[in-house]
């Protein structure tokens, strides 16, 4: 069962797969990232199974939120996590203050979307309008042309 973000971390090192359970990812993503990202392991058992340190997971979960929640493909990632770095470090993922900011970001987001897709639905109710008054149109013309008594049956020429 992964863990939720509300608990805190409490041993003080992590297996790969504790940490994949904890993400909800595969291991072999975790180990495609340790290389991609150059992020370096402090320890391994005898085994050589990597152990990753609390700060490490933070540094995981900092990837996966660019990657996975917001996005980005790696190369964006990496930019971003060189810009994001110092004040993601100060600030950690999961604490209140960070949610709270992601939150209001993502209302301004989502109200900025909301926005563009309201102004795109009336574009296309107004083309849909005019279309079907274009295609009206030239039914009402045929039928003003082509008047005749109501007494006359039409004729095969008619259609």
């Amino acid at each position: 069962m992964p863990l939720s973000e509300n608990q805190t971390l409490s041993k003080l090192y992590y297996s790969i797969g504790e940490v994949a359970q904890i993400l909800n990812v595969s291991t072999s993503l975790l180990r495609f990232w340790e290389k991609e990202f150059n992020l370096t392991v402090s320890k391994k058992n005898k085994k050589g199974n990597r152990l990753f340190s609390v700060k490490e997971i933070e540094q995981i979960k900092r990837i996966y939120h660019f990657v996975k929640v917001e996005g980005y493909t790696l190369e964006g990632a990496k930019k971003a996590l060189k810009q994001k770095g110092s004040e993601l470090l100060q600030t950690p993922l999961h604490s209140e203050s960070s949610a709270q900011l992601s939150t209001v970001n993502n209302a301004k987001d989502f109200s900025d979307i909301i926005l563009k897709l309201e102004a795109v639905k009336a574009q296309l109710l107004r083309l849909a309008i005019e279309k079907q008054q274009e295609q009206i149109a030239p039914v009402k013309k045929r039928n003003n042309e082509k008047s005749k008594p109501s007494s006359e049956l039409p004729t095969l020429f008619d259609f």
